[in-house]
């Protein structure tokens, strides 16, 4: 039996786990779980668990018909991309962005997701990215965290300006606004500078907690 599948099934019993360093993300750890393999931050799941399950509960909402240039801000390990591919049959262009060299580095050696093909992994920081790139997308998918949080500059105006630049005609947008229910404030606040182009749909409490919005051009 192999390392690796007997931490698998040894996980169902007790979880097995390692600490990985990052200057970014103070507190990475990679390990089995009940049989599933994850990158967890201290508080929250970053990649392959109930993350994964939020981000492919929005992506039902969307028809993959017509979208052919995907961007992924905030790719963690690479999870929302073996979505897209196994799940929702989508094999066209990705474009994921994600700002810790160290989890890019953890996503290739722990789950096999690096940049080759039609897949291209673009280690910056995603607001410095979308204000720079000429490129436009279909589906932009917003999963920017440290930890728990969604950086501040995530829900201000000038980020959403340039998003809405960057999106095709009838392009998604789906973003990925707390691992709780979004407040009553920042809710109001974030909606009133809100491009007027978008149309929008709110999804509280999704998976028993996150706040998703999916936005169309």
């Amino acid at each position: 039996m192999s390392k690796e599948i007997w931490k698998k099934w040894i996980s169902y019993l007790i979880p097995q786990t390692r600490f990985v360093p990052s200057r970014i993300n103070p507190h990475l750890e990679v390990g089995w779980i009940e049989g599933r393999k994850v990158l967890d931050s201290k508080y929250t799941n970053y990649s392959y668990g109930p993350l994964q399950e939020v981000l492919e509960y929005g992506l039902k909402k969307i028809s993959f018909q017509n979208i052919k240039s995907v961007l992924i801000l905030g790719m963690g390990a690479g999870s929302v991309i073996k979505s897209l591919r196994n799940k929702f049959n989508y094999n066209h262009e990705i474009v994921a962005v994600e700002l810790d060299p160290i989890v890019i580095q953890i996503a290739d050696e722990e789950f096999d997701i690096k940049s080759e093909g039609n897949l291209k992994i673009i280690c910056e920081d995603a607001v410095g990215f979308i204000a720079a790139t000429q490129q436009t997308f279909d589906l932009i998918i917003i999963d920017v965290f440290i930890d728990k949080e969604v950086p501040e500059k995530i829900y201000l105006e000038n980020f959403w300006l340039d998003i809405a630049l960057i999106t095709n005609e009838n392009g998604k947008v789906l973003f990925n606004a707390g691992v709780e229910v979004l407040d009553e404030k920042t809710q109001i606040i974030f909606l009133e500078q809100l491009p007027a182009i978008f149309n929008y749909t709110i999804f509280n409490g999704v998976m028993g907690g996150n706040t998703l919005i999916l936005l169309e051009k």
